[in-house]
């Protein structure tokens, strides 16, 4: 008796002593394994992370897979780059920006424009490669969205079809038109690109008060692609940034940045300040990004008359 007493104190105080450790040492994994368990059909789904879920995206139904990383931040957080939708909701909200039109320029599944879809008039969605287009439009679907419209193609500075390199599984949003962008990409068939000057004015898409942008490394030609539009409607453009100093086709220096907007344009970056869970965010000024070494920036491109509204609700470092 005094043996199994023994061997259940034991066991009690090496259960307390891991969850200690855990709390104290590795908190956010603590906190995200115990919001899988709250969630997921069982403890061995949230181990293998490999499980479809059904979950609340501000008032809408959102399905994912925990095998994706862009459907994991779905579950764990409410949101992929929480702090960049508040932006866009606290922008549109305060009168900043035009609400009638959002351009969505490499738009996934569709996570921005759907938010997007609930404070403005239109979101125009760009996305040239199917898998992800075709949850898209699942979702598209099963909300009920009619101001979301979809173009199966992605914008740059022709027209011209360019081989694609296809992301993993894991990581459906790393798919590139850049080669060599991501080591674990693999060559695909080529996917068409449009000009996106020409695609917005034959359309009659305007005026433009917001853009995302996030196309993995092609940047650069989808800038050169919107200059009349961006000297008419001076729409703000938040977007990533990948700098890599190998690439023929990565923005080299601040000179090369600043050349791809009209006048009086400034540039902000999200800073570490910003924070996934509750949406918060904040900035560092443009004049700190590197140019010298691979790295990624989420930079906010700005037309000065904006400036002093444009961080309502945010604050520079």
């Amino acid at each position: 008796m005094k043996k199994i007493i023994k061997l259940a104190c034991a066991g009690t105080l090496t259960a307390a002593f891991i969850i200690v450790y855990f709390f104290i040492f590795e908190h956010q994994h603590l906190d995200l394994s115990l919001r899988c368990w709250k969630k997921a059909p069982t403890l061995w789904s949230c181990y293998r992370q490999d499980f479809d879920f059904t979950t609340d995206f501000f008032g809408l139904r959102y399905e994912g897979n925990m095998g994706n990383l862009l459907d994991q931040h779905i579950f764990y957080y409410g949101a992929y780059e929480k702090p960049i939708l508040f932006f866009f909701r606290d922008l549109v909200e305060s009168g900043s920006v035009d609400r009638r039109i959002f351009l969505d320029i490499g738009a996934n599944v569709g996570q921005h424009s759907l938010f997007m879809s609930k404070f403005v008039k239109t979101v125009h969605a760009f996305e040239p490669y199917e898998p992800v287009l075709k949850k898209f439009r699942r979702l598209i679907e099963i909300n009920g969205i009619n101001n979301v419209i979809i173009h199966s193609f992605g914008l740059g500075n022709e027209d011209s079809k360019k081989p694609f390199y296809r992301p993993p599984d894991i990581n459906l949003g790393i798919g590139s038109f850049v080669p060599g962008f991501s080591k674990e990409n693999t060559p695909d068939s080529a996917l068409e690109i449009h000009k996106g000057d020409d695609v917005l004015e034959y359309s009659g898409i305007g005026p433009v008060g917001l853009i995302k942008m996030d196309i993995e490394g092609y940047e650069k030609p989808a800038l050169l692609g919107l200059q009349r539009t961006l000297r008419k409607d001076r729409p703000v453009i938040a977007f990533e940034l990948t700098v890599n100093p190998q690439s023929p086709i990565s923005i080299k220096n601040q000179e090369d940045l600043q050349s791809l907007f009209p006048p009086q344009y400034g540039f902000v970056f999200f800073s570490m300040g910003t924070d996934a869970d509750t949406g918060a965010y904040s900035f560092s000024p443009g004049d700190q990004i590197r140019f010298d070494t691979r790295n990624r920036y989420d930079i906010v491109a700005f037309p000065l008359e904006k400036e002093s509204p444009l961080f309502r609700n945010g604050s520079r470092n």
